[in-house]
């Protein structure tokens, strides 16, 4: 890379197990409209992490190290929200294991067990009714 990342980008890129050195960056073209400035120069940015399978792509500034540094933010970023991310769902995981083997309130116990004797009853009922003629 032609210039290092500033340090707190750097802690930032550490701190989720990556380093500059995981991330192939590459510059082309702009699209879209920005003059002769367009055609000249290779502006847009694309950072690909392999590792996490991420791409990102930034054109929207028409300097090459505003677009860079752009897509270093959105790529850390990305990679804090995905791990955020994760953790929620590998504790939310967790909460419902753990609500799923709570044994039921005792109240809840005998509601239940009432009402399955109700229907027990009811389906006692109908098997003990009169026996039926054929006329």
């Amino acid at each position: 890379m032609n210039s290092p990342l500033d340090e707190e980008m750097e802690k930032r890129l550490a701190a989720l197990g990556y380093s500059q050195a995981d991330v192939e960056e590459s510059f082309v073209r702009s699209q879209g409209a920005g003059g002769q400035n367009v055609n000249k120069v290779a502006t847009c940015v694309t950072l690909r992490l392999v590792a996490a399978d991420l791409t990102i792509k930034m054109q929207r500034y028409r300097t090459q190290a505003a677009n860079r540094n752009a897509a270093w933010q959105l790529l850390v970023q990305r990679l804090e929200e995905g791990k955020a991310a994760a953790k929620q769902a590998a504790t939310s995981a967790r909460e419902k294991v753990k609500r799923a083997n709570r044994p039921r309130p005792r109240w809840l116990q005998a509601q239940i067990s009432q009402e399955k004797r109700a229907r027990s009853d009811l389906k006692r009922s109908r098997r003990a009714g009169p026996p039926r003629g054929d006329d």
